[in-house]
C-alpha cells in the first residue's frame, strides 16, 4: 500500500478516494499473495492492521 501520509483532519475518517485506495491496495496484495477467497477474512484482518500500523507510524514520524 502507498506510504502517503493522510490529510484528514479527523482521525478515523476516510475520504471516498482513500478507500477506493485501500481497496485497490487490498486487491492487489490478494493477487500477490494467492490468497484464496476462503482466506479473505483472515488475510484483510491482517492487511487493516499493518496499514493502519504504517499509517500511525507515519503520522508520529
Amino acid at each position: 500500500m502507498d506510504a502517503r501520509i493522510s490529510k484528514r483532519k479527523i482521525p478515523g475518517r476516510m475520504s471516498v478516494f482513500e478507500l477506493d485506495a485501500l481497496r485497490e491496495a487490498f486487491r492487489r496484495s490478494v493477487r500477490e499473495n494467492n490468497v484464496t477467497e476462503v482466506e479473505w477474512a483472515e488475510h484483510a484482518k491482517l492487511f487493516v492492521k499493518r496499514a493502519t500500523y504504517r499509517e500511525s507510524r507515519a503520522i508520529k514520524a
